[in-house]
C-alpha cells in the first residue's frame, strides 16, 4: 500500500500521527482522515500542518491531492508565508 504524501512529509519530519496530532491539538483519528483524503482542512489548519512538517501549504495541499476549504484563502495564506 502506498503512503499518503502528507504521511510521507510527517514520516519526513520524524513525527509519529499520535505526535503530530497532539501538537495540533487535533483527535489523532482526525489528522488520520485528513491523510487519506477523506477530510478537508481549513486554511488555517493547513498552514499549521505545513509549518510543524517545515513545508510551505502549496508543497502539500494541492488541488490534486488534498482539499483545504477556502482555496482562495488558503493562497493568500501561503503567500504570506
Amino acid at each position: 500500500m502506498e503512503k499518503s504524501a502528507l504521511k510521507q512529509f510527517r514520516n519526513d519530519a520524524g513525527l509519529k500521527i499520535s505526535d503530530a496530532a497532539d501538537q495540533l491539538e487535533i483527535p489523532m483519528g482526525y489528522l488520520s482522515l485528513i491523510e487519506t483524503g477523506k477530510r478537508s482542512v481549513t486554511p488555517e489548519r493547513a498552514k499549521q500542518i505545513a509549518d510543524l512538517y517545515g513545508k510551505k501549504v502549496s508543497e502539500i495541499f494541492l488541488p490534486s491531492r488534498y482539499s483545504v476549504r477556502e482555496v482562495e484563502q488558503a493562497t493568500q495564506i501561503s503567500e504570506s508565508v
